[in-house]
């Protein structure tokens, strides 16, 4: 994701990224809404975050996971998880400077964090369990793994109906892999992991993906969906994917990209190919519908979209944005996306 993104800056002078995220706009009283396609108002929750990668529903409250906002020569302002409420966005303490994914489970808020050393500029990989909220911060914070030398990235993360936490390996950091093979160096690249509440028991429950993004499950199928992003180089016109991954399911990336179909013999077949840099990014599934954020910088303006649970013919739901879509959450009914403007907003589905 984040080569993608910085790839749009040169267009856009905003920035923004996968696990090194930015924004540079804010929203005004000129600023036009977006609007939905059914009606409904599209309401602003919040305003002044930076780039919203993910969101989380839980302890009456909103959770917005965040990339911060990254210049030229590093990281000008961090991001971190942001309590939402009252129209207001406030960090929580002991936020790290970068979240791609979040998720609630059974009281506790777990946290896909990246951390950057001030000196070094070396990257720590973690996911965290906050538990013990008080309505206005988490009083515990736990470590609950700690990715190896040479890991990449992480992405989203959700629970599975198993109550095993599922995540995306990220790409961005490796350079000479964006279409080449995995290496013992790399740990992980092109997989979903999947663990237990301690990230424990750690397994790999499916590959050859190049950038499993966000993870949503439809009720009651222990399969989750997966927004994954195409090939960047190397490659002519390479589709972006939504997956329906499977345990032991392998897509076949680098060797399969699914610009040469003969060259995917034998590998797990795509729910559902969209055009060259569709970016479809955050997903959440209501009912029959999976819904998805467009980013907006490729073949397709950025807006809010869904498709049937099923496949099928992609609508717009939200259009009109002013700047790209990255984070998409939904929860009772709503479904909630955030801009590079770095606001926040929800509309009833």
């Amino acid at each position: 994701m984040l080569k993608r993104v910085i790839t749009a800056l040169g267009a856009t002078a905003l920035a923004c990224g996968g696990v090194a995220a930015a924004a540079g706009a804010t929203t005004s009283a000129t600023t036009p809404l977006p609007k939905a396609t059914n009606g409904k108002a599209v309401q602003v929750l919040a305003t002044g975050l930076h780039t919203p990668t993910s969101f989380a529903f839980g302890a009456n409250a909103v959770f917005e996971g965040d990339g911060g906002v990254q210049g030229p020569q590093g990281l000008t302002a961090p991001g971190g998880v942001f309590l939402i409420k009252g129209r207001k966005a406030t960090l929580l303490a002991g936020s790290p400077a970068f979240v791609s994914g979040l998720a609630f489970h059974k009281g506790a808020l777990y946290v896909a964090a990246t951390d950057i050393d001030a000196k070094t500029h070396a990257f720590t990989f973690q996911l965290q369990a906050w538990s013990d909220f008080d309505g206005t911060t988490f009083k515990t914070h736990k470590v609950i793994y700690t990715a190896p030398k040479g890991f990449s990235g992480l992405n989203g993360i959700a629970f599975g109906p198993d109550g095993r936490l599922y995540v995306g390996v990220d790409v961005s950091l490796t350079q000479t892999n964006d279409h080449g093979p995995a290496t013992k160096k790399t740990p992980y690249l092109y997989d979903v992991l999947s663990m237990n509440t301690k990230g424990k028991a750690l397994t790999v429950f499916a590959s050859g993906m190049r950038q499993p993004w966000q993870i949503a499950f439809a009720p009651g199928d222990k399969s989750p969906f997966v927004t994954d992003f195409g090939q960047d180089k190397g490659a002519k016109n390479p589709p972006d994917f939504l997956l329906h991954i499977h345990n032991k399911d392998n897509y076949g990336f680098p060797q399969c990209n699914w610009t040469n179909a003969k060259l995917c013999k034998g590998f797990a077949k795509p729910f559902q190919l969209f055009p060259r840099h569709t970016d479809l990014g955050g997903i959440g599934i209501i009912g029959r519908r999976i819904f998805l954020s467009q980013f907006g910088m490729g073949s397709a303006p950025p807006a809010i979209v869904t498709v049937p649970l099923k496949g099928g013919a992609k609508k717009t739901l939200v259009k009109g944005f002013v700047a790209p879509v990255i984070g998409l959450g939904v929860h009772a009914g709503w479904v909630y996306f955030g801009d590079l403007t770095g606001t926040v907003y929800r509309v009833h589905s």
